[in-house]
């Protein structure tokens, strides 16, 4: 019965616009084997699905390097880059036994969660949206980690500290672009979640420009971007005195984020 009712959703999603349609799916089975009614919240997804309404906001959350991520209409769903920039700077925090990391833009915390989760480490993750650190603040304590949400533009909230690592997946979309957008993202993400300014990368820019005076010596800027954007955040790079150290990319072989010095 599952295997019919998760055929019906493959082929809406198919019909529609979805992200990551395995990913969708995936998600649909781990959250049905913890129902205790499949019909009705089969019926739930089925109906939202049809509507192009993203799965985790169907069903309220998603999941995160195996975490369970609370999600709303106040915050943007985590996509597959954003797991891989997760799992980059875990991969770079553990084996260089950082201690202190800042995530800007923490919107539903899913980064700063999973790395506490993953590392030794203690974090700080700002956020300018009040009801996005409400939700962020529910998942770490959801997932039973200690992190110091602070409430403010980018920086600002974290001033006076001083950093190992800073990890950012920052609003990047043109803002000219936003009604393009597949409407997975254009209906559900809140505009300051994905609005980058003209170019996208205004956010991009102010993060590079600032992020040294907040990094220890030796420290690392971990940036998500667009698959478009890599030849002008390297040239910001430069301009602003980095060291590309490492690329990222997706499983398309787009670069979707780097590893600054």
């Amino acid at each position: 019965m599952k295997r019919s009712w998760l055929e019906q959703i493959r082929s809406l999603l198919e019909k529609g616009e979805t992200e990551d349609l395995q990913s969708a799916l995936d998600l649909v089975s781990f959250h049905l084997d913890w129902c205790e009614d499949w019909d009705v919240e089969l019926e739930k997804i089925l109906n939202g699905v049809s509507k192009n309404i993203p799965i985790p906001y169907i069903i309220g959350y998603t999941q995160i390097c195996g975490l369970k991520i609370l999600i709303s209409r106040d915050v943007l769903n985590p996509g597959p880059e954003t797991v891989t920039l997760i799992e980059k700077t875990s991969e770079y925090v553990n084996r260089n036994h950082v201690s202190q990391a800042l995530d800007l833009c923490t919107g539903s915390g899913a980064v700063a969660v999973v790395l506490a989760s993953k590392c030794k480490v203690d974090i700080t993750a700002t956020d300018i949206s009040e009801k996005a650190l409400a939700l962020a603040k529910l998942n770490a304590a959801a997932n039973g980690v200690d992190i110091n949400f602070k409430q403010g533009d980018l920086f600002e909230p974290a001033k006076g500290q001083v950093f190992d690592v800073i990890i950012s997946n920052p609003p990047y979309v043109k803002s000219g672009a936003i009604d393009s957008l597949p409407r997975f993202v254009r209906d559900f993400a809140p505009l300051k979640a994905i609005d980058g300014g003209v170019n996208g990368l205004f956010f991009h820019r102010a993060i590079m420009l600032k992020a040294k005076d907040f990094l220890r010596l030796n420290g690392s800027l971990f940036l998500e971007c667009e698959d478009d954007q890599d030849k002008e955040i390297e040239d910001i790079a430069i301009k602003s005195g980095w060291e590309i150290k490492e690329i990222f990319t997706n499983r398309h072989g787009k670069i979707r984020g780097f590893r600054l010095m």
